[in-house]
Formats: structure tokens, sequence, C-alpha cells
């Protein structure tokens, strides 16, 4: 039998409710504010990198873990497939490295989980590319050692970060880190953000057309 919840609060307590909803909602927006006013000169950055790199013929590979893995994803198809309907533009290559459950599961088995992107990015970087990093700690030990391993073999490389930026703070050519040291939902939703921005650049930058 579920016990009920102990929070502040009854189920019929709409006002409380309703608080909380603009306590969250205010606090994310005031912190992509702090974002942007922070780092929009980086953003712009990586942008910039982003274009380069695929007009040079380079591709971007993502990863991270649980809730990054799925930013991870969500931004490798909105470059591949498409970002906006009413821009008209072919499909920029991004390859998310959490995607593919055999070879997540094999490099586990076999290497050890925290070997897992690093592999990856062997297989499927090559010079001049760039590897992007998530990690609302900045500690992700699968991370750090895709990170490095892409760094040391001449891959470009970018870290969306949160808190302190963990130990991944100053590995990365460019770094973005959210100053938000609690849970990690708060640092996923600028993550996200950031994320749709830089695309919204590269598409400006490359001169696709908007309908």
């Amino acid at each position: 039998m579920s016990k009920q919840c102990k929070c502040s609060g009854g189920l019929d307590d709409r006002t409380h409710f309703e608080e909380v909803v603009l306590d969250i909602m205010l606090y994310s927006a005031k912190l992509k504010e702090t974002v942007a006013r922070q780092n929009s000169a980086v953003i712009v950055a990586m942008a910039r990198m982003f274009a380069d790199t695929f007009n040079a013929g380079g591709k971007v590979l993502l990863c991270g873990n649980g809730g990054s893995a799925a930013d991870a994803q969500h931004l490798a198809t909105e470059l591949t497939i498409r970002y906006r309907s009413n821009v008209l533009r072919p499909a920029l290559p991004a390859i998310a490295l959490s995607t593919d459950t055999s070879a997540l599961t094999a490099g586990a088995n076999d290497l050890g989980y925290d070997a897992v992107f690093m592999r990856l990015v062997e297989a499927y970087g090559r010079e001049g590319d760039i590897l992007v990093g998530l990690s609302t700690s900045g500690n992700s030990k699968s991370v750090v050692n895709a990170l490095h391993y892409a760094k040391e073999h001449g891959l470009q490389t970018l870290a969306l970060l949160g808190g302190d930026g963990g130990v991944l703070k100053g590995v990365a050519d460019l770094e973005i880190i959210v100053p938000h040291s609690g849970s990690a939902d708060r640092v996923q939703e600028c993550h996200i953000t950031i994320g749709h921005v830089i695309i919204d650049i590269v598409e400006r930058i490359l001169g696709y057309c908007r309908s």
C-alpha cells in the first residue's frame, strides 16, 4: 500500500502548488538569464566552432549520462534531421554516443563503463572533429575520459557542465558551467537551451535560408 507524501501541502492545496510552479520556473528562467549574460561570447564561439567544422567536412560527437545522454541525443537529432521546419538545409553530421545499446553494454562489460565513450570516440572521431561532453557535475568518469582522449587525438572539445565544473573544469577548449549545485534538473534545462541557441546560430552562420 502506497504511503501519502509527507511534503508540505495537501493534494487539494492549489495555492501551495501554484507557488511551487512559480518558484521552479522563475528560478529556471533567472538561471538561464545568468548563464546567458555570463557566457554569450562563449556560446557564439561554440557555434562558430560547429560551423567551421561542418564547413571543413567534420562532424560533432556528443556524450553524457542519464538526462545528459538524452540532451546529447536531442541535439544530435536536431543537427542531422532538422531544428526548425522553416529552415531549409542539408543534414549536419552529428552522433550521440549513447544511442547504441550493444556498443554501450559490450563496452561496459568488456572494458568497464568509464571507457565506453572513449572507445566510441576512438572509433568515430577524427582530427578536427568536435566532441561535446555534457555532465551536470563535471565528474562523470565516462565523459572525463572521453574528453581527455579526444584532446590527445586532435579533436576539438566543448563541455557543458554544472555546479563548480568538477574535475572537467578547464579541460575542454570551450566550456560553460551552469552555477547551480543542487539537483541536475535546472542544469539540464540550461544545457538544452544552450544547445538550441548554438544550433540556431550555426544555421545563421552557414547561411541557410528561412522560409
